[in-house]
């Protein structure tokens, strides 16, 4: 049975300004951590308890280096990956990207070729009832410019 206790930290201020569930995000607790509902932690899924794989998202990039002098191409994938603690979605993303690594001719008749680069991240899901909207992942960065100038599609740019 899960401890009903909800571990909350020492101390923590909070403006209006921010939406409770993103302030968990950056603050590395799960939406229901932080909304007053029992999460067993993974301790406590190790402590013998009879819980099954929860939902994690994994970040996971692959690179194909180019054809005919092109440049490399990268492809960042977000997986929905089923695990009972953070260490095990990442051995599990890993393993199938690297299931997914290929080579195959296009039609130049070049080979192009997929591998596995890395998993860039992992975490819980924000929101484990998947049987309706959810949030799932939540990334925070602070120098929009780099992320205008990595993301083609906010500038329309062909791949």
């Amino acid at each position: 049975m899960l401890n009903p206790k909800v571990l909350q930290p020492a101390e923590r201020v909070r403006t209006e300004s921010v939406p409770p569930r993103r302030w968990a995000v950056a603050h590395g607790r799960s939406a229901a951590e932080d909304s007053g509902h029992a999460v067993a932690t993974d301790a406590e899924r190790k402590g013998g308890l009879a819980i099954g794989p929860r939902p994690h998202i994994a970040v996971v990039l692959m690179e194909s280096p180019g054809t005919g002098g092109s440049d490399p191409l990268y492809e960042e994938s977000v997986v929905l990956i089923y695990a009972a603690d953070e260490a095990d979605a990442r051995r599990r993303a890993e393993r199938r990207a690297r299931s997914r690594e290929t080579s195959y001719l296009n039609d130049r008749g070049e080979t192009v070729s997929w591998c596995f680069k890395r998993v860039v991240d992992v975490c819980a899901v924000l929101e484990e009832d998947l049987t309706q909207d959810a949030d799932l992942y939540a990334r925070h960065f602070r120098d929009y410019a780099a992320y205008e100038r990595f993301e083609p599609l906010l500038s329309g740019e062909e791949l």
